[in-house]
C-alpha cells in the first residue's frame, strides 16, 4: 500500500491534537474535583510519590526491602480505596480522574512496535475519503445507490444482450474488483458512449477502495495533461501541479476519466504514454474511462499507447440509452 506522506502526517497531527485535548480535559477535571474535595488532591500527591518512596525504603530498610515495599503497597491500596470512596460521594466513578489513552493499542503514540498503529490508519482512511470527496461525489455515487432499473431490459439484436444484463455483469465485476483490490489487481478499461455509468461505477470503486485505506487518485485526462504541461512549460502553479502528478504516479489506484477528450498533440500522447507505462511497470492498477471504441484508440493515440490499452487492460463495454437523459425525463 502506497501511503500519502502528507495525509499520514495530517493523521498523526490529528492524533497529537486529540491527545492534547484529552490531556487538557483531564486537567480541567482534576481542577474541578480538587476544588470540591481537597482531600483527593492530597491523595493524588501522595500516590504520585510512591516510586520515590519505594526507592527510599530500599535504601533505608537495612536490607528488609520486601517488608518496606509491602507496607507501601498496603498504604497505596488504602489511599486508592479512600479516593474511590470520595469520588463516589461526589457522584463520580472511581476512574473519573484516571488518564486513559484514546488508543489502548499504542497508548496514543501512533506506533504499534515499529509499525503504524491501526488508530492512525483509520484516521488516514478517513482523510483519504475526504480528499476523494473533493473530486468525486462518493456520498451520492456508490454501490448502494447504483440503479440497474435505469437500464433497458430490451435485448440489443446486434449484441444478443440487453443493456440491463450487460450492466448487471459490469456491476458484479466492479464490486468484486473493489472488494478484492490489491496491488496485483487488473487494470480496467471502461468504454462506451456518454451517460452510461462509466464515471458512476468508477466512483463506486473509488469509494469502496479508499474506505479500505488504499490511496485513490482521480482526474480527467484533460486535467492530467494540463498538470504535466504546467511542469514542462511553467505556465501555472508548478508546486500544485507537481503534487497532483505525484498522486497520479504513486496512488494505489489511478482513475483517468474522459480519456479521448483531450487535445491530440504530441506532448499529450507522450505524457499519457509515460504515465500509463510507468504505472504498468510499477504494477499500480488503473481504471480508464473513454468514449472511444477499442478500434479507435490507435487513431487517437500512438501504437504504443493503443497497444497497452488493448493488451494490459480488461475491457468492460457500456451501451444503451443515456442515463442522464432518462433521469431528467423521470423528474
Amino acid at each position: 500500500m502506497a501511503y500519502d506522506k502528507k495525509l499520514v502526517a495530517a493523521a498523526r497531527r490529528e492524533l497529537e491534537r486529540d491527545r492534547a485535548m484529552r490531556t487538557e480535559e483531564m486537567e480541567e477535571r482534576r481542577r474541578a474535583v480538587y476544588a470540591r474535595e481537597p482531600r483527593i488532591r492530597a491523595i493524588d500527591r501522595e500516590l504520585s510519590t510512591t516510586a520515590a518512596a519505594v526507592l527510599r525504603a530500599a535504601l533505608t530498610s537495612g536490607g528488609d526491602t520486601e517488608a518496606a515495599i509491602a507496607q507501601l503497597r498496603d498504604r497505596n491500596l488504602a489511599l486508592q480505596e479512600e479516593r474511590a470512596h470520595l469520588l463516589g460521594a461526589l457522584g463520580l466513578p472511581a476512574d473519573y480522574l484516571t488518564d486513559k489513552p484514546l488508543c489502548a493499542q499504542c497508548g496514543d503514540t501512533g506506533y504499534n512496535g515499529s509499525a503504524m498503529c491501526e488508530c492512525v490508519k483509520k484516521r488516514y482512511a478517513r482523510l483519504l475519503k475526504e480528499q476523494l470527496s473533493a473530486a468525486l461525489p462518493i456520498q451520492d455515487q456508490n454501490f448502494s445507490t447504483f440503479r440497474l432499473d435505469l437500464y433497458s431490459p430490451r435485448v440489443d439484436a446486434r449484441l444478443a444482450l440487453s443493456p440491463r444484463e450487460n450492466m448487471e455483469d459490469n456491476l458484479f465485476q466492479c464490486q468484486d474488483y473493489a472488494n478484492h483490490f490489491s496491488k496485483d489487481s487488473a487494470n480496467l478499461l471502461f468504454y462506451g458512449s456518454t451517460g452510461l455509468g462509466k464515471t458512476f461505477l468508477s466512483t463506486c470503486i473509488a469509494e469502496a477502495v479508499s474506505a479500505r485505506g488504499f490511496s485513490v487518485a482521480y482526474d480527467t485526462a484533460i486535467n492530467i495533461v494540463a498538470a504535466y504541461e504546467t511542469i514542462k512549460f511553467g505556465n501555472g502553479d508548478g508546486e500544485t501541479a507537481a503534487e497532483r502528478v505525484a498522486r497520479y504516479e504513486r496512488a494505489d489506484l489511478l482513475i483517468i476519466d474522459d480519456m479521448g477528450t483531450e487535445m491530440g498533440t504530441a506532448f499529450t500522447v507522450s505524457a499519457l504514454y509515460n504515465l500509463i507505462n510507468n504505472r504498468l511497470m510499477a504494477k499500480r492498477p488503473m481504471i480508464i474511462n473513454t468514449n472511444l471504441m477499442p478500434d479507435m484508440l490507435s487513431e487517437k493515440y500512438s501504437p504504443a499507447v493503443a497497444s497497452r490499452l488493448r493488451g494490459e487492460f480488461k475491457q468492460l463495454r457500456f451501451f444503451g440509452d443515456d442515463i442522464r437523459l432518462m433521469k431528467k425525463k423521470r423528474l
